[in-house]
């Protein structure tokens, strides 16, 4: 429950003796007494608001803790009333001993008591708003509401009112509230210096730990990247050869296709003369008279005899041998070719930095590798250009 809520949830009024939960929760004493009576099971009744389970304390809703950093209802005047004379007597210091207000004449005789003449007083009038506001969170006992709590009994570790100190705790030891806070306060002090540095501690190891995850994430990008080189890298020395390959292929069939038309043209003239000279032997034969047999044969038979001489040519095709021939390509030459893949390791500072060293001479010495393939492709495809020619 934050500190400046004034208002409970059940009753929806400005707190009165506010009671506060393990939930951390608060309500009125009155409110959380009515419902308790009703939703009580087993010694256990859940929170109004978050409904969390709460074991209700043997002595019943009084022994819950109060919650000291709800104030109080104030007048709203900045001033406060001592709190012998009443309302209508303005205090003007504090017994830090007796935790009660006090005006002038009261604080004089105060002072003067043997009792309470080595009590220590507080000036309200020298207070800042922020200290004026502690004071102003009185807490009463819970055995009797008229009471404010004063003293802190050590032997039971409870707070009581003076009634309390006389009575049930009358041989106990005790000390004012004030004392036994102070003392409380340098050990919680201690705790939280405490605190602080081990939030330093652990602020610096989330520090490290978001550099490691960066560094986790520099490192699987580059692993990634160099899978993508290698492919890459591999990728263009396939697509080089592909294209050597293909390109040396239609150089072959080109000439194979030329030397075709020689041949082709060649036969086509040796038909187109041998067809003239049967034609003309034809014609003479079925339509000539004896007189043009006995003149024209002669010219047919050196005709036919020039047709018939000529020796058949013979296709010159190479087509019987394949120039590519696929390789027997197995898969984990291909895996060791593209690179292995190593079991992760935590690497210090220095091995993170020979190892980037390593990967970047590997890098170096592919794309040198892959230049030097690409020269000696080049001078292949040169020496078979010129025996071509």
């Amino acid at each position: 429950m934050a500190a400046g809520r004034q208002d409970c949830s059940v009753c929806m009024g400005t707190f009165r003796d506010p009671k506060l939960l393990s939930c951390h929760h608060s309500f009125c004493y009155n409110c959380l007494e009515d419902y308790v009576k009703i939703h009580l099971r087993d010694g256990r009744f859940d929170c109004p608001i978050c409904k969390t389970s709460i074991e209700l304390p043997l002595s019943g809703v009084s022994s819950l803790p109060n919650n000291f950093y709800i104030d109080r209802p104030t007048d709203a005047s900045d001033t406060f009333c001592c709190d012998i004379c009443g309302p209508d007597s303005v205090a003007c210091s504090r017994c830090l001993d007796c935790l009660e207000n006090l005006c002038k004449t009261c604080c004089n005789v105060h002072e003067k008591s043997r009792a309470s003449r080595d009590h220590k007083i507080l000036d309200l009038r020298t207070l800042d708003s922020e200290t004026r506001g502690k004071i102003r969170r009185r807490v009463f006992c819970d055995q009797h509401r008229e009471d404010e709590i004063r003293f802190f009994c050590r032997d039971c570790k409870v707070l009581i009112c003076i009634v309390c100190r006389m009575d049930k705790h009358q041989n106990h030891a005790t000390e004012n509230v004030a004392d036994a806070a102070a003392e409380l306060r340098k050990t919680l002090q201690t705790k939280l210096n405490e605190c602080s540095d081990k939030l330093k501690r652990i602020d610096a190891l989330k520090k490290k730990g978001d550099e490691i995850d960066r560094r986790i994430n520099d490192a699987e990008q580059e692993e990634l990247k160099a899978v993508d080189d290698q492919r890459s890298w591999m990728n263009r020395i396939l697509d080089q050869e592909v294209t050597n390959a293909k390109a040396r292929i239609k150089t072959v069939y080109h000439d194979h296709r030329q030397q075709n038309a020689v041949f082709t043209r060649v036969i086509q003239d040796e038909f187109n003369i041998c067809w003239d000279a049967k034609d003309q032997a034809q014609v003479l034969t079925d339509q000539g008279t004896d007189i043009d047999i006995i003149n024209k044969v002669p010219d047919v038979k050196q005709l036919i005899f020039s047709a018939l001489s000529k020796t058949d040519q013979t296709p010159n095709t190479c087509l019987e041998k394949k120039l590519f021939s696929p390789g027997e390509i197995k898969p984990d030459v291909i895996i060791s070719m593209f690179g292995m893949m190593h079991q992760s390791t935590k690497l210090s500072p220095e091995e993170r930095i020979q190892k980037e060293k390593e990967e970047r001479e590997r890098k170096e010495r592919e794309e040198r590798e892959a230049k030097e393939y690409e020269e000696r492709e080049k001078k292949v495809r040169e020496t078979r250009q010129i025996h071509e020619y």
